[in-house]
Order: C-alpha cells, then structure tokens, then sequence
C-alpha cells in the first residue's frame, strides 16, 4: 500500500488556477484513466510519494507529464510517478495529476533547430513576463491581458490585496462609527480561567471569568469576576463572587445592550455556564438601536470574516511577509482598548495603496466575460508605432486602461513588434441605433 500525505494547507487563487490547469490540461484531458490507476502508485524508500492539495504547493523539482511537454525545451517523464497533485480534467472532475521528477526526465527527440522552426511558427505562446521579462521555461497564461510569471502573478495578488484592504478599511470605518453612535453600544471584554484536562483528555467546565464592559463613551458598565465552577471544584480564584451573584450583575449591565465581543461566543461561554448552574442571565437580543450595519453583499466583492478579531486584522492590514496572508492582530485584553480600537477605527480615513481592486472592478463593470476578455487587439508594426497606436486606443476607450502586453518581435513580419490590448467590449461590440434597426 502507498502512503499518501495531504498538505492542503491553502486555496489556490483564479490566476494560479487558470495558468496550472492550462499548462496540465493535455495530460488531463488525454488520459484521466490513467491517473486512477495504481500500478505505479508503489513507493521506494529513498523517493516517498506525496499528494499536495493544490498547484502552490508542488515543488519546481517536480512536473506533470503535459508540462514538460510544454517546457520551451521539451521534455519527457525518465522514472516513475514521484506523487500527486489535486486538479480537474477537462470536464471539470476532480481526479489527481501525476508529477514526474524533473531530475529523472529526459529530453524529447526534438533537436534545436526543430524547436527553433516551430518557436517561429508558433504566434500564441507567450512566455515572456509582462511585468518583469523573465524568459520562463512554461507559458504564460493570460489574464485581462496580462502574462505573468508565478512570482509577478503572486506579487499581483498581494497588491491586488492590499487595494482591497484600503477599501475595506472605508467601510470599517463606516461600521465603527455606526456603533459608536449607537447609544445602546456595550463593549464586553471576556477572560476564561480553564480548568485543567481530565487524564483522558477530557475537557472540565471553566473555573471562573472576568467580565468587563464599556459603553460608547468609555464609561464602566460592569467589571465582575464570577465562579463558574460548583462549591466542591477546586482552583477558582478565591475572590470570585458567586454564581448567583454574577448573573444579576451582568443581567443588570448588558440586558437589551448591543453588545461588541472580541469573538462571536465569548459571552456565550459564560452565559450558558451560569445557566448550567441554575442561574440564567437573560439578556435579550443584541440587535442595533443606531444605523442599520448589514446591507446585501455585492457577489464579486470578498466574503470578509465578521467577527471584531477579524475586522481589526482587515483595519490594520498587516500581511505576512512569507505567506502574503494577515497577521491575527495581538488581543487588547480589556474592554477599554477594545473601544480605543474601535474609535480608532472610525477616526482612520482611506489611507493605503492606490487604485481599484479587482473585485471593485468586477462590481462595477458587473459580470466578467468568460476567459480573459471578449475582445482582443493585436498591433503590428515598427517599433514605437505600436505603443503609440496602443496609446491612442487606450485614450479613446477602445482598449482597456493599463491592459498593454509588449511589444514583443513578431514572428510572422520580419523586423516588426506585436503589442496585445484588451478591447473593451462596450465600444467595440455595441451596436448603432441606426444598425440595429
């Protein structure tokens, strides 16, 4: 029996997707049978297979069969299968890859001038970067025009990311500053003393926890440390008061209050404690007094996490330099803070980088074709000709703003450069009133 190790650690972006499935979409489509079958699924002891969950997480030292077919120097599977990818033939099923190590493959029959002949005869194929030029070994996929590199496209990404964050901070500030408007607003900080672990493993009811609480203008609502444990339990803290005691403390200070914890059910852990014990604390629903905060979700914008943790992550936008993912940000362990960090948050304006995220632009262009764009343009001529022709396109709305790929040499007129443009469908595909009579 082979053993499988799954590293799905991450989801794979709509760039990565497209270029990989691209690049794989030979072998997948030519023979989806085979990779079922397990007769190679076999491993030795100095080369362990692996399975990976999506294409980011498969090392450069390992290929599928249709992408060193692919490579601008071609080449063929040498060794066994060395592990597995998750992907989707050509009909959209789910089924595992082959990778092949490239150590092991060897070159194709093809021999240099053969694959010079074919390079000029060959017009679609990009593998030039758009944004830095590096010449890579697989093509590029398009994307709105653009062919990026797997560095660039991920460093599109996070720009791409950082765009949205800036936007999204307008928004929470728009939120923040609703709740502080709102004058029902309690800000509830929770700490949970934990009691240790059965010897099995089992986890015991919490001991105790501190409640604090702030109205909007930071005024004290309520600051109890309550027992959550019976009589007989020991460990809780000496000067908590009884559970009895507790409940009518923060029935009196939160009831009918709109309530802001630090995560969704931080409260909870405490109130369905306390009725546990025989001492309900009914404090009715934690709906809005002020301006309504939920409106229909646009559905080319991010599904943002709701919860306060999340949306302090989102505001201070502090991505992690490895994984281009936000850093959770450090708790602020009092109700206190926690309001200074919503007040801050609605003082904050739209600082951040410029320009329009993507699903901004989707938002406002409403559905994107299928592929990368309906219409494409091809400018062939001198050099400099066709950058000013591109030029002249991109000022008149004929072609899309910053969708300029090239120029490049042409390889079907001699001495002439091709610049692609994304056309804008709106222009070009629009018909005259006097047409459409």
């Amino acid at each position: 029996m082979s053993t499988r190790a799954w590293c799905a650690v991450g989801q794979v972006s709509e760039l990565e997707r497209g270029q990989e499935q691209q690049q794989d979409g030979g072998t997948v489509a030519a023979g989806p049978a085979a990779a079922s079958q397990g007769e190679q699924r076999t491993p030795d002891s100095a080369n362990p297979l692996v399975s990976y969950g999506w294409w980011g997480e498969v090392p450069w030292t390992l290929a599928s069969k249709s992408q060193l077919a692919r490579a601008d120097l071609p080449r063929e599977p040498g060794g066994p299968v060395r592990g597995w990818v998750a992907g989707r033939d050509f009909r959209g099923r789910e089924m595992d890859i082959e990778l092949y190590s490239v150590a092991e493959s060897v070159p194709t029959k093809a021999t240099g001038g053969q694959l010079a002949a074919a390079d000029r005869r060959r017009t679609a194929t990009v593998r030039v970067c758009s944004d830095c030029g590096a010449n890579c070994q697989q093509p590029l996929a398009e994307r709105r025009g653009r062919y990026l590199c797997a560095m660039c496209a991920k460093l599109a990404r996070i720009v791409d990311f950082q765009i949205e964050l800036r936007e999204r901070r307008v928004e929470l500030a728009e939120w923040a500053g609703a709740l502080l408007a709102d004058p029902a607003l309690a800000v509830v900080w929770v700490d949970v003393i934990e009691a240790e672990r059965t010897a099995s493993g089992r986890q015991r009811p919490p001991l105790a926890a501190r409640v604090q609480a702030v109205d909007g203008n930071g005024r004290r609502l309520v600051d109890v440390l309550v027992r959550l444990a019976g009589p007989r339990t020991k460990g809780a803290p000496a000067e908590a008061v009884p559970a009895e005691e507790g409940a009518k403390a923060l029935q009196a200070a939160l009831e009918g209050r709109r309530r802001i914890t630090w995560t969704s059910g931080a409260l909870a852990v405490v109130t369905d404690r306390l009725a546990a014990l025989g001492h309900p604390v009914r404090l009715g629903p934690a709906v809005p007094t002020g301006p309504a905060e939920a409106e229909p979700w646009p559905q080319h914008r991010r599904n943002w996490p709701g919860q306060v943790s999340d949306r302090l992550a989102q505001w201070r936008g502090e991505l992690n330099p490895a994984t281009g993912q936000l850093r959770e940000p450090w708790p602020p362990a009092t109700a206190d803070r926690l309001l200074l960090c919503l007040q801050r948050m609605a003082a904050s304006g739209g600082a951040g980088r410029p320009g329009c995220s993507r699903g901004a632009r989707r938002e406002d262009e409403g559905l994107e074709p299928q592929g990368a764009y309906e219409v494409r343009i091809a400018v062939t001529g001198p050099a400099g000709a066709a950058e000013r022709v591109a030029g002249v396109l991109q000022a008149t709305g004929t072609a899309e703003p910053g969708s300029l790929v090239g120029p490049v040499p042409s390889r079907e007129v001699p001495g002439a450069v091709v610049a692609y443009l994304a056309g804008n469908p709106a222009t070009l595909l629009s018909r005259s009133p006097q047409r459409q009579r």
